[in-house]
């Protein structure tokens, strides 16, 4: 019995003593980082058990290829000791830890002028009794800015005839931890070569090359590197200066070099970098006259102009890069050319130019003439078309003498007469047939027969088939003969034709 009871506080103790000794815990951040020279804290807190147990010591540590080199170390009795190698630059950033009488729960140390050196994985160690040891760990990242320096590849970059592809401008991102990018801003087109070191301390430097073909259009142009590094932007710019041989022209003739004229010269135009420091003329097949006087890049001739001043005239133009020409081949003539003032070339281009618009708005207003008919007569509907009048030939009104012709029935007229005559009291059986035979038509207008007696007493009428004029000068219809339909109605009485046409 005893025993049980022993047991049963063993077992009491166990659970309700031992978490609270297993309760302890180190608070640390999980990474830290920062930039050289520049000040870090490495948080340590301890969280103590309930009921709380005794610190007896706190000491930080440095996790080098695996084995642990103290860096500060907190003893109540004893007080606070910094290694050498850090004792400039780390202390306990609690200020009762250094205290006579410490509180180390929070054991926070603060590194200052940090170094790339300092980069590594930090051990927070409480010692406690009778808990034994608790203790966490953090890294810290060490970052170096990098410098960025740009500079042209070559202090003379020369615009050859080989046009090779040269490197004219450089960028460097020296020293970075991590290594920064680098790209280029500018309007000419080129090629980019970038290189990346590592260097002994583990800093990188990247650089980055930019290759065109030197020309003369180059000249004076912007190239832009434009460095980035966690989030920070660096700029920095070049203008590129070519050196090329001289672009050379000669001004001056302008066509009209006549007899006796005075006072006419040639000029010598040199585009180039560097100056031109050497003008020199000739005259190809012959010399330079006598008349002519040569001052830098003019030639100027005195007096009246005559027939030895024909020739072509080169300027050759010199710079320390190379020599190059320029021709004009002058023509002498007997007089002057007509001269057209500069108001009478702008009259002429405005009236030029005002016919134009005026034949634009007329082309413009035929084509929507044109097709506004065309939208309307595609717009007309086929009852609409019968309903126009019928137009006369130039014929119809003429008396033949001695004779006078009955209308011919018109095909159309049988298709349209309900809507001529308004015929809409017609029951739908008796409206005439819209393709009536062609029996119905007179088949031989003007060759007539002998005459039949028909069985009617009141009347004489012709074959069925052959016509002659009736005494009447109207045309008139009747209705066919349809199987299985009766007479029209009472009351209607036989259709007549508007009207009557000769032939």
């Amino acid at each position: 019995m005893g025993m049980e009871n022993t047991g049963f506080w063993i077992f009491l103790i166990t659970t309700c003593v031992v978490p609270g000794i297993n309760g302890q815990t180190v608070e640390m951040d999980d990474g830290k980082s920062g930039y050289v020279g520049s000040k870090v804290d490495l948080r340590c807190r301890f969280i103590n058990s309930s009921p709380p147990v005794k610190i007896s010591q706190v000491t930080w540590q440095k996790l080098v290829n695996g084995t642990k080199q103290n860096v500060a170390i907190a003893n109540p009795s004893l007080g606070v000791s910094v290694a050498p190698p850090y004792r400039d630059r780390v202390t306990f950033k609690n200020a009762a830890v250094r205290r006579r009488t410490p509180t180390l729960e929070d054991t926070t140390i603060t590194f200052s002028s940090l170094r790339l050196s300092d980069e590594s994985t930090y051990i927070c160690e409480y010692t406690t009794f009778p808990a034994g040891n608790r203790e966490n760990t953090v890294n810290l990242t060490v970052y170096v800015r990098p410098t960025t320096q740009m500079s042209l590849s070559s202090p003379t970059l020369v615009a050859r005839s080989s046009n090779l592809k040269t490197p004219v401008a450089t960028c460097i991102s020296a020293n970075g931890k991590p290594p920064g990018t680098i790209r280029w801003e500018t309007k000419v087109p080129g090629e980019v070569t970038t290189r990346e070191y590592r260097n002994s301390d583990g800093t990188f430097t990247v650089q980055s090359d930019y290759v065109l073909v030197p020309s003369k259009e180059t000249h004076r142009e912007t190239l832009t590197c434009v460095t980035s590094y966690n989030e920070e932007v660096f700029t920095d710019s070049v203008t590129l200066d070519i050196q090329y041989e001289p672009d050379v022209s000669v001004d001056g003739f302008d066509g009209n070099w006549y007899v006796n004229r005075e006072n006419v010269q040639l000029s010598c135009q040199a585009d180039a970098n560097p100056a031109v420091s050497l003008y020199q003329w000739r005259l190809i097949n012959g010399s330079i006259p006598s008349n002519a006087e040569i001052r830098d890049n003019v030639l100027t001739f005195k007096g009246p102009v005559t027939y030895d001043l024909q020739g072509t005239y080169v300027c050759d133009a010199t710079n320390s890069i190379g020599t190059r020409s320029g021709s004009v081949e002058v023509s002498i003539i007997e007089k002057p050319l007509p001269q057209i003032a500069t108001g009478d070339v702008i009259s002429v281009i405005a009236l030029l130019l005002a016919a134009g618009v005026l034949m634009g708005i007329t082309i413009t207003v035929l084509v929507l003439k044109i097709r506004s008919r065309k939208d309307n007569s595609s717009n007309d509907s086929p009852s609409r078309k019968l309903s126009q009048p019928i137009r006369k030939r130039p014929g119809d009104e003429i008396q033949h003498s001695g004779r006078f012709y009955e209308e011919l029935p018109n095909t159309a007229d049988y298709v349209s007469y309900r809507l001529a005559c308004n015929k809409e009291d017609y029951p739908e059986p008796y409206s005439p047939p819209i393709n009536p035979p062609l029996s119905f038509l007179p088949q031989h207008p003007y060759h007539s027969s002998q005459p039949t007696t028909a069985t009617s007493s009141s009347s004489t009428t012709t074959s069925k088939n052959t016509f002659s004029p009736p005494s009447h000068t109207t045309a008139i219809f009747k209705y066919p003969s349809v199987p299985g339909l009766s007479s029209p109605p009472p009351g209607v009485a036989a259709y007549t034709f508007p009207k009557e046409q000769y032939v």
